[in-house]
């Protein structure tokens, strides 16, 4: 009975000390720089009370609640997640459940799930999840003030997302495993059944280049427009310990903005308040808030038509993202093949769509209570990227089309080689029998001309005359003579020699 409960009691106590572990740490990351600034901000009149109030109402928002202003300056709901924050609380929830799910050890030595595997895990999971979003509901609540109040039921949701997220990458990173000599190596992917996993791979393959991609774009802006954020850091003046908060502040919202870039260069268009929007097309912006890195932001005005060749830079990494899945994918059943070049474009749409929809948000009731890609105008050309590149490369990798195309280049090729050589030998031909007829016609004209021309002088020339001066009679020549074979030939008696005998 002992040994029962143990093994039923472990994993749900590793899931609530997991949990606890990770809310006092993400506790830390936002508390400690809000009682740093307030220490150093002696033009300030907030107490450490305060500062702590701030840091309970940024921890709701880094988890992807929502907070009530009511400041005079900025009222209403503000929803805008910082990504930044946002990752960093995903990643130490999967650091927490990476130990719990290693000291459950769910795989045997020889790769196989142990009995009662899932079991635990699933215990330890629901735990700490439960756990995680009753902590982070009761922070938020703690967290009203006046001015701030955060949204407990917000609150307690979104902390349960990331915990779930966050549970379930520690817990499949817990069985990733280097293979040895004795013990064979656990891949996390090659768990998912096929083509599932061949699915997954490309797809993540898709999407990290497409994050690097609108990253990329974010830091070439920021580097363009560092004037401009220098000017407004020093209207600011935020001091040493100030400028390092402030530092970590546009740090938390850096992937926001390259979620954001990534929306434009695929299409779309990102508003940045009321009635204004950022695209291919143009920019329209209206008053930020003084934040250096929204100096990055295009200035108003419409840009150049060109622009709009920027739709190639996401079509290479989906592109990769369908090679890779095509060449995984070659020694499957056609029917598992079909399968996966439709899974794959369908979940890198569905994934680009959820992370946009997550970097939307909004600050107070004013100017600013729509922020982020207007999700209208992203889903078609989405759709048509991620479609023609897969599909461009499934007719040149996954189809005869490569194969037909060498195969009558090579033919084609063959028949004009063949053609070129018929037309060299013609011509040697040609020619061959033009230079045999004229020496041919050369040689019997003067052949003819001159047999007659010999006879002639032969009868006229001054041999002829020695000769008949010499025996007194005209001496034949030998052409004139007949021989005994022709004449023999010839069959004429008369001409025939007499007979020796």
């Amino acid at each position: 009975m002992s040994s029962t409960v143990d093994s039923i009691a472990t994993p749900l106590v590793r899931g609530v000390l997991a949990a606890l572990s990770s809310l006092g740490v993400a506790l830390a990351v936002v508390v400690v720089p809000a009682l740093a600034a307030q220490v150093a901000g002696t033009a300030s009149s907030a107490t450490a009370l305060d500062a702590i109030i701030i840091a309970l109402s940024v921890l709701v928002l880094g988890h992807g609640g929502g907070v009530t202003l009511s400041t005079g300056v900025i009222d209403g709901a503000v929803t805008l997640t910082p990504f930044g924050l946002l990752l960093l609380l995903v990643m130490l929830s999967a650091l927490s459940m990476r130990r719990v799910g290693r000291a459950l050890r769910p795989v045997r030595d020889d790769g196989v799930l142990r009995l009662g595997a899932l079991r635990d895990v699933g215990s330890a999971l629901g735990m700490y999840a439960l756990v995680y979003a009753v902590g982070l509901g009761i922070l938020a609540g703690i967290g009203r003030s006046s001015d701030v109040t955060p949204m407990v039921t917000s609150a307690a949701v979104s902390g349960a997302m990331v915990a779930v997220i966050g549970g379930l990458v520690g817990l499949l990173w817990s069985l990733r495993r280097e293979p040895t000599e004795d013990v064979p190596g656990v891949r996390v992917l090659d768990l998912l059944p096929a083509p599932y996993g061949d699915v997954a791979r490309s797809a993540l393959l898709a999407m990290t280049g497409l994050l690097g991609l609108g990253m990329a774009v974010t830091v070439v802006l920021l580097a363009v427009s560092v004037p401009a954020q220098a000017a407004l850091f020093d209207e600011l003046a935020p001091g040493i310990v100030g400028g390092i908060v402030l530092t970590l502040i546009q740090l938390a919202l850096l992937p926001l903005l390259a979620l954001w870039a990534l929306t434009v260069v695929l299409g779309g268009t990102v508003g940045v308040g009321a009635s204004t929007g950022i695209s291919l097309d143009g920019s329209q912006t209206g008053v930020l808030p003084a934040l250096p890195i929204l100096g990055a932001l295009p200035g108003p005005g419409d840009f150049p038509g060109w622009m709009w060749l920027l739709l190639i830079l996401p079509a290479v990494p989906v592109a990769l993202g369908a090679v890779r899945l095509v060449r995984d994918v070659a020694d499957l059943e056609r029917r598992e093949q079909v399968t996966a070049w439709i899974a794959y474009p369908v979940t890198v749409v569905i994934a680009c769509l959820l992370l946009a929809g997550l970097s939307t948000g909004g600050i107070g009731d004013g100017r600013l209570v729509h922020l982020g890609p207007q999700m209208s105008t992203l889903a078609l050309p989405l759709i048509g990227v991620v479609a023609l590149s897969t599909g461009l490369v499934l007719a040149v990798l996954a189809t005869p089309l490569v194969p037909w195309s060498r195969a009558t280049l090579h033919s084609l090729r063959e028949r004009v080689e063949a053609a070129e050589r018929t037309e060299r030998s013609g011509d040697g031909e040609r020619s061959g029998d033009g230079g045999r007829s004229g020496d041919g016609g050369r040689s019997g004209d003067g052949g003819r001309s001159g047999d007659g021309e010999d006879v002639g002088s032969a009868g006229a020339g001054p041999a002829s005359a020695d000769e008949a001066d010499a025996d007194g009679a005209a001496v034949p020549s030998a052409e004139s003579v007949p021989s005994a074979e022709s004449a023999e030939d010839s069959g004429d008696p008369e001409d025939a020699p007499p007979d020796r005998a």
